[in-house]
């Protein structure tokens, strides 16, 4: 942790800093509920962080832990009674435990063929959701889900009880990745072959990031079902994984900060295009879908290392000529006062 607040403590700073002030500055009930949204895909994207940029392995079925954890809360509280804090707890339980059936079934598979299988599992689970008509309500859906009371059930609680969840998954993945296990996991990222030489078991690192990535995406899930209280299988398919993916590129891969940065780029962006859609009649309907496609592809192609580390080298890059700069006057300012003194 202390490594974490010496590297990372004026960024956190100014992140719970925008975090708390938020809700006040936007005091309107639409931003605020874009700020919980912005939350709960933040916890997933950070989640799918760790899986891609550290682990190396690509992802296309997030969407699917979202909906796993969702319903299950979902089904807990309205058909069985339970406490949502019960659900959020199985939230985070069973979609873990699906992720670790599918990242063992899948852990010697690589590039295309893991994201072939990831995609499936996602549809998978989207007709699972929507045929299982007894328990999950169908097509149709579930309603009456009950919130979840947090010094209230207001919007703006809730709002804090999403954000501190966030906080929590960003702060474990900040120290995650400057501990021992981090460092296995960037070794795996750059070259599997070299890792295993060095004694990694790297299929157990994978593992392991694939199911911490599954709950997260469950805890979030178990979060929107009850922020919302109600559910259909819509929300969980291919174009949410899509939307997930295309934020922690943005953001950049290999930085967790990237994929809080891109979550909250693309939510806003996807708010512009709804605005601007009841404007302009024609960009109604999948345009959202374009526009972040078009997106991913100038990220890949013109800054593959995303947003946030791009800015961060251009800003290193400032600093070392400011200090040369400066190391350069205090040579000539030292030559001067020799020479004056000769």
């Amino acid at each position: 942790m202390k490594q974490v607040i010496d590297k990372w403590g004026k960024s956190f700073g100014i992140y719970l800093i925008l975090m708390i002030v938020f809700p006040f500055v936007m005091p309107d009930e639409y931003y605020r509920s874009v700020g919980i949204i912005i939350g709960l895909h933040a916890i997933v994207t950070i989640g799918l962080c760790l899986v891609m940029g550290l682990a190396g392995q690509i992802s296309l079925g997030q969407a699917a832990f979202w909906g796993i954890g969702a319903y299950t809360s979902a089904v807990l509280t309205t058909k069985y009674g339970l406490s949502p804090f019960v659900g959020l707890v199985a939230s985070a339980i069973i979609p873990g435990l699906f992720a670790f059936i599918l990242g063992r079934a899948i852990a010697g598979l690589q590039g295309y063929y893991l994201a072939m299988a990831t995609l499936a599992f996602g549809y998978i689970v989207q007709i699972g959701i929507t045929e299982w008509e007894p328990v999950t309500g169908g097509a149709n859906g579930m309603i009456s889900i009950p919130k979840v009371t947090f010094f209230g059930d207001s919007e703006l609680s809730m709002y804090y009880l999403i954000w501190g969840v966030v906080t929590c998954v960003l702060l474990f993945s900040l120290n995650l990745l400057h501990s021992r296990v981090g460092r296995a996991f960037r070794a795996i990222h750059k070259s599997e072959i070299a890792a295993t030489s060095m004694g990694i078991d790297v299929r157990k690192f994978k593992l392991n990031a694939f199911v911490v990535s599954g709950m997260f995406a469950g805890i979030s899930g178990g979060l929107y079902a009850h922020y919302m209280g109600i559910l259909d299988p819509q929300p969980f398919g291919l174009h949410e994984s899509i939307k997930f993916l295309t934020m922690v590129v943005i953001g950049g891969m290999t930085s967790i900060w990237g994929a809080l940065v891109g979550t909250v780029l693309i939510n806003f962006i996807s708010e512009g295009l709804i605005m601007m859609s009841e404007v302009i009649p024609g960009l109604q309907g999948d345009i959202d879908t374009i526009v972040f496609g078009a997106i991913l592809v100038l990220i890949v192609m013109f800054m593959p290392e995303g947003l946030v580390p791009r800015l961060r080298t251009l800003y290193e890059k400032s600093q070392a000529k400011k200090a040369k700069a400066k190391a350069a006057n205090l040579q000539s300012d030292q030559r001067v006062e020799r020479k004056a003194t000769t």
